[in-house]
């Protein structure tokens, strides 16, 4: 392969992989953000009650259950937010047919949790994380970019 050539393709990779950084630097803190802000919320959610329906695949964690809200009945899977998971909290031993407290989001009729809250602490940290991928991404882009330019005026001006 060409000098020139292979110069352009490691550049072109280096660009693919900062921006890959970037983006997905974006995408999880859009992701964060959102999950949080509905962790939060979800502790003012409405209560109602609901049954255990069964577990899943046998998983201590996994339920499945059903409940019913401004006249309608739901059947979910979600014990508790992404953010809910890095919370200590105790989670109960259910069995099918047992009873249960659902909180229901009002906006969203379809999305409840068994466990309502979440971890300011993994938002914190996952926002960070977030972010240093956001900055690393953009950085990187930034100066394989520069670079670029840097040869294209270096062979530029060898022509002169």
């Amino acid at each position: 392969m060409a000098p020139e050539l292979k110069k352009k393709s490691d550049i072109s990779i280096v660009l693919i992989v900062f921006t890959a950084l970037a983006v997905i630097g974006v995408a999880c803190g859009g992701f964060v953000v959102r999950d949080y802000a509905r962790a939060r919320a979800s502790l003012a959610w409405p209560a109602v009650d609901g049954i255990v329906l069964s577990r899943l695949d046998g998983d201590a964690g996994q339920l499945r259950y059903v409940y019913s809200f401004d006249g309608r009945s739901y059947e979910a899977t979600r014990t508790r937010n992404f953010m809910g998971w890095f919370l200590n909290a105790e989670t109960g031993d259910y069995r099918p047919g047992e009873s249960v407290i659902v909180y229901v989001d009002p906006q969203d009729h379809a999305y409840s949790v068994l466990y309502p809250g979440g971890s300011g602490v993994a938002f914190v940290i996952l926002s960070l994380l977030s972010g240093a991928a956001v900055f690393f991404g953009v950085g990187g882009v930034v100066w394989a970019l520069s670079r670029t330019r840097e040869e294209v005026m270096g062979q530029t001006s060898h022509a002169f």
